[in-house]
């Protein structure tokens, strides 16, 4: 089945789909070209000539740096029917790398494509800028994350970060999150081992901040998991 006829009503409704309308999602659809990648496959490489961004169409792909000695650092996870590599049209090299985390479909959207719908649709090129900014928001906050020395701050901002934009129909955010990698993945996330971050659920458990049921995280009280968040005084 083409790719417009098994994806065109999905990505109409994804949020992104939504800001673009169906004429553009129809003929962004229509110019991609459908690629499977199994666990682990990498989609393209860190500095990398960029031929066009990706549409996660199925799956789950994180989008990752890799350390002088080999550490991986996961900027991102992209779901279904989100775009990755918008600034690589621009810089002309992809900046990360990114790899299916489980068997996933992406969907190839080739540079000139893209720029020929920007000349077309200003509309899409905004979201594009949009999506940039966002990016750069979310490399900001990448660092406040980074910065904070303790274990237990770090997995309290991320899990206030994660509640915050995981909202339902109503615009109302969820008491519950669900981890959507393996806690390795997260500890990886957070720049830490997966004991440390064993022992900062362990210690979110204890001071009855949140309940963990496998990879769904139930937040007790959102005050304490807020003062959580914040980093140790000295």
């Amino acid at each position: 089945m083409p790719i417009l006829e098994r994806h065109l009503e999905a990505f109409t409704n994804s949020p992104a789909g939504k800001a673009m309308g169906d004429q553009l999602c129809k003929e962004l659809l229509a110019c991609g070209q459908s690629r499977h990648v199994a666990a682990d496959e990498m989609i393209f490489q860190e500095g990398d000539d960029a031929y066009g961004m990706f549409l996660i169409s199925d799956g789950l792909v994180k989008l990752v740096r890799y350390t002088i000695d080999g550490r991986e650092i996961i900027l991102h996870l992209a779901q279904p029917y989100r775009f990755i590599a918008e600034a690589a049209l621009f810089l002309g090299y992809f900046p990360a790398t990114a790899v299916a985390t489980k068997p996933s479909e992406v969907i190839l959207l080739r540079s000139e494509d893209m720029f020929r719908l920007m000349d077309r649709y200003p509309k899409f090129m905004r979201q594009i800028f949009d999506a940039m900014a966002i990016w750069m928001k979310r490399l900001v906050d990448k660092i406040d994350q980074l910065t904070l020395n303790d274990a237990t701050a770090r997995l309290a901002h991320y899990i206030m970060h994660a509640i915050a934009h995981n909202k339902d129909d109503r615009g109302f955010s969820s008491m519950t999150l669900t981890l959507p990698v393996k806690k390795g993945e997260l500890a990886r996330m957070l720049n830490m081992n997966q004991a440390t971050l064993s022992r900062a659920l362990r210690r979110l458990q204890d001071e009855n901040v949140l309940e963990v049921h496998g990879r769904d995280f139930i937040i007790s009280d959102m005050i304490r998991l807020q003062k959580a968040s914040l980093p140790p005084l000295d």
